[in-house]
């Protein structure tokens, strides 16, 4: 058999499919350039072999085999070696089939991802059936000897002793008897360790076990004369039981036979009974009928009650407040006018005071003109008649004159004021006389504007009618924004607080088609509210400020609404439980909402399946009252949850039952634990405090915070509260809306008649200027303006006329006094001097006084003034708050009629109430009678019921009695069979069942202590006592037989070692010596004049290893370190000749063996190979690759290629045909 074709695709370089072939026999040669793939060949037979070693074929994992690790797109390496196989060779070493077969091929193939597969003959086949393939050829990959790879030869040198007796051991087989001795001293070891075990067995367990059961052997027997006599205890009390059943039987037929005869008695009573609560049960129902009949008039009348006393209630509310308000205004009025009244009479006081000093400065102050213009005269006066008649002003006769020339000037202007008058007077009657020609067109347009003005008039009354209303527009309107704005705020509070419930509680649910929404009813948070007195007032109820009632204030708990924390965790997530009528309904709602696939966790409630635990009622309640020391009626201590919630009791008392029933919250953490862990269970319920600690019956606390409680049922009823409020105001704002309608409308109608007025004012304005502009007009305007110039020019004339008479008498009076001066001027002189003298002093006096009450008036006068700016401010006051009081009385009076009238109507709706009422309460004691007589007849059919159902007990009773004695007599019979043989002795004189002789409880007492000795020794004692010690006796006998067996067997295996290594040692020296003969021909061979042997490190003990001895010309070395590098490759090389001579391999791969020798040695081991070739060329087949010319010399000419195969950069197998043994080389180069 041998090589006939090697097949690469994908691997290492070969990228495609190569065919390497077909290969030679006996010798083929592998040559090209260096990275060409010329070990990439041999790595390849490697793989295919098997091998297990990835450094040998250089790479670090499989996967490395793939053409550039299948970056390249090539994702797989495979490899296939076709072999040649002789069917007629003889010792042929093929297993069947394939020994039989001419070709067999072989493929391994790798795949990136880590898949490995081999096929064999195309057939995919296990790596241990190939590995047996190849044993069989004696290709073992993992351990070859006939493979030299590149660097072996080096490796060889540096060897261990130990390793070159390894080497020895491989060649020589004793590997296999290795194997078995190592096999063999394991079977040691384990014989060892069974003996030890079965030793400790014998000590430990047999031997003890059979002194312990010898003991429990001794127990067991006088443990069978214990049960003897249990035995017969026992049917003695078997026998006596048997006998008072039997008697039971007797006695309880004929009770209950009475029984029965008192019971259908009773049944007869009942259905009389039954019979006549029929009767007044359809009495009851026509009177109930009838009734509902009269009640649905008499509840409507009742809710009208209710509407009016409620819109009556709030009307006297506001007639209250309007005339609080009114009270108040009357008061403010009253308060104002005494105000001004202060004000007034201090005013008048303060005039009244300054009247005499200002009339007193008055005074002065004139008599100081007076004396001041009176000294200037005289002084003037005395002037001029000191100087000769002149003066300051001049001389009196200058006077004079100047005096005559003004009389003259206002002569000619009073004449020419004459002559104006005249022709004034002239033009007006020639204008009158115009204006009686146009008369007639003049009448028109002051008729037009007559009726302007005649409608502007009407508009502005038409205005006045509308007037302002008690509430004007603008106010309706701000209070409307309010309302609005508070809207919004709810609104908004409404949305925060339904956010904050999606956050953590609330779920929206989804109803399914064609599902009654009945059958839906929310969440338990929605159904259960807090109690208003448990709960903090929401930011809706701040906003709307109005006042609300106070939280209820219990004695000893100041803050009752910190206990909705409590209530909060003692519940827990069951608020957010969704609760639905039936399991049909909670199936559907979770499919719809696919409940299944959401983050939160969803839990339904089906009324129909929902099982209300214990509920603490009110005697449970003040019981645990009562155990902690407090008043049965103390709710500051201990409260149920169930008191702090309200509900619809009709609908969801089941629902607030299971939430909330069987819950209480107390005041401290002791009185919550005492409750809790009560001895008496019918009374424990689970307990919160207000700190948040909880405590279960079950055992479990927990708690000590309500900081992170969430408040799901406060954030709900602010958000009911909040949406209520927003309601109750969008009524209000519809009201106001509904009232601001009109005033708008009115608005609108007034603004209209304002611009009809602003229209006409305008026209008529338009007209009276056309009316002007025209010859009427101008004619009337003219004479308008003639007549006042006339009137004026008169005026002007009688003044000219007096100014005139003045100057006369001016003249008159200056020429008198010039009279005088020029007559008596001396004696003027004096007078006037004396005069002026007694003027300056009065004057100098008066002014000082006057001074003094300027001074003193100055303060006042401020004062004044300041009192004055009060008084005016006080009576605008006073002025408004009459307005307001006029405005406030006719609100007062409007909300008086109103009230009126609701009292009157409320007053008709009593009256037809209370008629309404009296039929309806004579119709009810009807009734009450129907329903009394139903319950007589009630109460008696339970009293029947009652004494039936005792006699139905004391039957079954009596009948449970007869049955268990029947029972206990078949029981008995059925597990006695003796006792019907034995029944004529019981309670016979002189028989074992004497009961007189024995007493029965003696009987009993003595099955009692025997029980109880059986039950002492039943602990101890081993009924299988007797059938173990024969086992374990046995087991003993076979436990020493078989130790005897392992002793022997332990025995054998140590002979059979000492006999393998007498084998190794014998078959490992005949090795050595071959190969030491082979190793000194084939290096004195290689190296001339040269010697090399293998001699043993200890003479005495082969088994310490061998080592290389050298010498040149017959003188040995110490050691191999003087020996050249290609002298300690020959010798390597020589060693492993020597090797594969003694054990030669069906295959040789040889991989640059000559690298590391120079061209005279490389010719020397060229002649080796010819030599050992020609001895192996009948049975082996070889492949080898060289880098050296002198190697590749030794292959025969005409079978060394072309010079362009020898030249190409692939590598080129070449074959010779001149051995009969070839051998496989690598040619690098034919040019080195």
């Amino acid at each position: 058999m041998y090589i006939h074709e090697l097949i690469l695709d994908g691997f290492k370089s070969y990228s495609s499919r190569v065919v390497v072939g077909p290969l030679h026999p006996q010798f083929n040669a592998i040559t090209g350039l260096n990275g060409t793939g010329k070990s990439n060949i041999l790595d390849a037979i490697c793989f295919v072999l098997g091998i297990s070693n990835h450094s040998l074929v250089r790479v670090a994992r499989l996967e490395d085999l793939v053409y550039k690790q299948g970056q390249a797109g090539i994702t797989k390496a495979t490899v296939t070696i076709k072999l040649k196989n002789d069917p007629n060779q003889t010792n042929n070493p093929l297993p069947p089939p394939y020994k039989e077969m001419r070709e067999i091929s072989i493929t391994r193939q790798i795949i990136i991802g880590g898949r490995d597969r081999y096929l064999l003959n195309s057939r995919i086949a296990q790596v241990k059936e190939i590995k047996d393939f190849f044993q069989c050829c004696q290709l073992n990959i993992n351990s070859p000897h006939f493979m030299i790879q590149q660097g072996k030869i080096t490796k060889v040198i540096n060897m261990k002793p130990k390793e070159l007796l390894g080497l020895i051991e491989e060649v020589s087989g004793t590997r296999m008897y290795e194997l078995k001795r190592a096999n063999a001293v394991k079977m040691v070891e384990k014989k060892e360790q069974k003996l030890q075990e079965i030793q400790s067995i014998l000590s430990e367990e047999i031997q003890p076990n059979v002194e312990r059961l010898q003991r429990e052997k001794a127990d067991y027997q006088n443990y069978v004369n214990l049960k003897e006599a249990l035995h017969h205890f026992q049917r003695f009390d078997t026998a006596y039981r048997y006998f008072c059943a039997k008697q039971t039987v007797q006695q309880g037929m004929e009770a209950f036979a009475e029984l029965q005869r008192e019971r259908s008695t009773l049944v007869a009573e009942l259905e009389a009974a039954d019979r006549q609560r029929e009767e007044a049960e359809k009495q009851l129902e026509a009177l109930e009928v009838a009734r509902a009949e009269k009640d649905a008039p008499l509840r409507m009348l009742r809710k009208r009650k209710e509407e009016t006393e409620k819109a009556l209630s709030r009307l006297q509310a506001e007639t209250r407040s309007c005339k609080r308000d009114l009270d108040m205004l009357h008061i403010s009025v009253k308060e104002q006018d005494k105000e001004v009244q202060r004000l007034e009479k201090s005013l008048e006081n303060r005039r009244s005071s300054r009247s005499m000093e200002a009339a007193q400065a008055e005074q002065l102050a004139e008599e100081v003109e007076r004396l001041r213009s009176e000294l200037k005269e005289k002084s003037e006066k005395l002037q001029a008649v000191s100087s000769g008649g002149v003066g300051a002003s001049g001389s009196i006769r200058d006077l004079l004159k100047t005096s005559r020339s003004e009389e003259a000037r206002l002569e000619a202007q009073d004449f020419s004021i004459l002559q104006e008058i005249t022709y004034l007077k002239s033009e007006l009657e020639a204008i009158t006389e115009k204006e009686k020609n146009l008369c007639s067109d003049r009448a028109l347009m002051e008729n037009s504007v007559q009726e302007q003005r005649s409608r502007i008039n009407e508009l502005k009354c038409q205005i006045e009618a509308l007037g302002n209303s008690d509430k004007p527009a603008s106010a309706i309107q701000s209070a409307l924004a309010e309302l609005q704005e508070k809207q919004r705020a709810f609104c908004l509070e409404a949305q925060e607080a339904m956010q904050e419930l999606r956050s953590w509680a609330k779920i929206d649910v989804r109803l399914p088609k064609g599902i009654d929404p009945s059958r839906f009813a929310g969440q338990i948070f929605e159904l259960v509210s807090l109690k208003q007195e448990y709960a903090t007032f929401s930011k809706a109820m701040q906003v709307r400020g109005k006042p609300r009632k106070k939280a209820i204030t219990y004695k000893g708990c100041e803050n009752v609404s910190s206990w909705r924390h409590s209530t909060h965790v003692l519940v827990g997530g069951k608020l957010e439980y969704i609760v639905v009528s039936d399991k049909d309904a909670s199936k559907a709602i979770f499919k719809e909402n696919n409940f299944a696939q959401g983050r939160r966790r969803v839990t339904l409630l089906p009324l129909s399946d929902c099982h209300v635990g214990r509920v603490c009622d009110k005697q449970a309640l003040m019981a645990n009252r009562r155990l902690v020391g407090l008043p049965p009626d103390d709710t500051s201590g201990v409260l149920r949850c169930l008191d702090m919630v309200e509900y619809d009791v009709r609908r969801h008392s089941k629902v607030a039952e299971y939430a909330f029933g069987g819950g209480l919250i107390c005041r401290s953490a002791a009185i919550a634990q005492k409750i809790t862990y009560q001895k008496n269970c019918r009374l424990a319920f689970p307990t919160a405090t207000a700190e948040g600690d909880v405590f279960q019956t079950g055992g479990i606390m927990a708690g000590g915070s309500v900081r992170d409680v969430r408040q799901t049922m406060l954030t709900w009823k602010r958000y009911k509260d909040a949406v209520t409020s927003a309601e109750e105001v969008a009524v209000r704002i519809r009201a106001l809306e509904t009232e601001l309608a009109p005033l708008q409308a009115r608005e609108q109608q007034s603004e209209s008649l304002r611009k009809s007025l602003r229209l006409a004012e305008n026209q008529l304005r338009n007209t009276e200027r056309l009316l002007g502009s025209s010859d009427a007009g101008s004619c009337r305007a003219r004479m308008e303006e003639v007549q006042k110039l006339l009137w004026e020019k008169e005026q002007l004339k009688r003044e000219v006329e007096v100014k005139r008479r003045e100057a006369q008498n001016t003249i008159l009076r200056l020429e008198t006094e010039i009279h005088d001066i020029e007559t008596n001027k001396d004696k003027i002189e004096a007078t006037l001097s004396k005069a002026v003298k007694a003027l300056r002093t009065q004057l100098k006096q008066s002014e000082g006084r006057l001074e003094e009450l300027q001074l003193k008036t100055s303060d006042v006068r401020l004062q004044l003034q300041t009192m004055q700016q009060e008084l005016e401010g006080a009576r605008s006051d006073l002025a408004s708050r009459i307005e307001k009081v006029g405005q406030q009385q006719q609100q007062l009076d409007a909300k008086y009629a109103e009230l009126k009238e609701k009292i009157s109507e409320q007053d008709k709706i009593e009256a037809e109430l209370m008629e309404q009422a009296t039929e309806a309460q004579k119709e009810c004691q009807q009734q009450n009678r129907a329903a009394d007589t139903l319950k007589r007849v009630a109460k008696a059919k339970e009293a029947k019921s009652i004494a039936l159902k005792k006699l139905d007990l004391a039957a079954r009773d009596r009948e449970k009695t007869l049955s268990s004695a029947r029972e206990d007599v078949k029981n008995l019979l059925s597990a006695h069979e003796w006792l019907v043989a034995e029944e004529p002795k019981f309670n016979q004189t002189g028989t074992p069942y004497d009961f007189k002789q024995l007493r029965p409880e003696t009987a009993r007492q003595r099955i009692q202590q025997l029980k109880a000795d059986i039950d002492r020794l039943r602990k101890n004692v081993n009924s299988s006592a007797g059938t173990l010690l024969e086992k374990t006796e046995a087991e003993l006998q076979i436990l020493l037989s078989r130790k005897a067996q392992v002793e022997a067997d332990r025995e054998k295996i140590r002979e059979v070692i000492a006999s393998l290594d007498e084998k190794k040692q014998k078959s490992l020296g005949n090795t050595w010596r071959l190969v030491d003969g082979n190793f000194a021909a084939i290096f004195e061979q290689l190296l001339p004049n040269a010697q090399a042997k293998l001699v043993q490190v200890d003479p005495d003990d082969l088994m310490k290893g061998l080592e290389m001895k050298i010498a040149f010309h017959h003188k040995w070395k110490d050691s191999l370190s003087e020996l050249s590098g290609g002298q300690r490759s020959l010798l390597a090389l020589s060693l492993i000749l020597a090797l594969l001579k003694v054990k030669p391999a069906p295959v040789y791969i040889l991989d640059e063996v000559d690298a590391a020798l120079d061209l005279s040695h490389t010719q020397n081991i060229g002649h080796v190979w010819l030599t050992a070739l020609q001895e192996w060329s009948a049975k082996h087949w070889q492949t080898g690759r060289t880098q050296r010319k002198p190697m590749y010399s030794l292959v025969d000419p005409h079978a060394k290629g072309t010079e362009e195969q020898q030249r190409a950069d692939a590598p080129v197998t070449i074959q010779a045909e001149m051995f009969n043994a070839g051998l496989l080389y690598d040619y690098h180069s034919l040019c080195d």
